[in-house]
């Protein structure tokens, strides 16, 4: 039943974006993977991460080349998506407590619109700083990407989705749902990740 339930609330994500998929049917592979009920996907062979900006906190507009040279874990959310009320609590947390970490590497960006049914609703910059400091996050930064841009051309279909990049830009893995941020095995992984790749 609750394979089901997710099933649906993906078909209702499946609005034409302003900006489609760069790699025709990987969308429908993500949700294939999700509905079937996994956490990860790893490329067969790495790709480079599409070529689109987001805004910081600020209002500048920025690329994730502005990181280039370091490996990075980028987490896209949304103020009303339920699974980032689990997942941001727990990052800030590790980006604040966890010894020996970069926290340059994790990069966050909300999404503007949320396609998940019930929960529909787009967002502004504003709201996300707001949404931020109305829970007291002092690490999760408020980048925001309009229109879904750089959301969609990475072929994501739910949030929360994570993508692990190396230092030459390229997506190696796509994590899906809130992490277990500060508790093995993860937290070894993503050290051994960022620290490596």
């Amino acid at each position: 039943m609750f394979r089901k339930i997710i099933a649906a609330a993906l078909v209702a994500a499946t609005a034409t974006p302003a900006f489609a998929c760069n790699r025709p049917g990987m969308d429908d592979l993500y949700r294939a993977v999700i509905v079937g009920g996994e956490r990860s996907y790893s490329e067969p062979v790495p790709i480079a991460f599409p070529d689109f900006s987001y805004v910081d906190e600020s209002g500048t507009r920025r690329t994730l080349a502005d990181h280039a040279g370091k490996a990075l874990i980028v987490t896209f959310w949304h103020p009303d998506c339920a699974g980032c009320k689990i997942d941001l609590p727990r990052l800030d947390s590790h980006l604040e407590n966890a010894p020996g970490i970069d926290p340059d590497q994790f990069v966050q960006i909300s999404i503007e619109t949320l396609n998940e049914g019930p929960r529909n609703r787009s967002v502004d910059l504003a709201e996300v700083k707001d949404y931020l400091d109305g829970k007291g996050y002092d690490a999760v930064k408020g980048n925001y990407d309009p229109d879904n841009a750089l959301f969609n051309a990475s072929c994501l279909v739910a949030t929360p989705s994570h993508l692990m990049i190396d230092s030459d830009g390229k997506v190696t893995d796509v994590l899906f749902g809130p992490l277990r941020w500060s508790e093995p095995p993860f937290a070894d992984i993503a050290r051994n990740y960022l620290a490596n790749f």
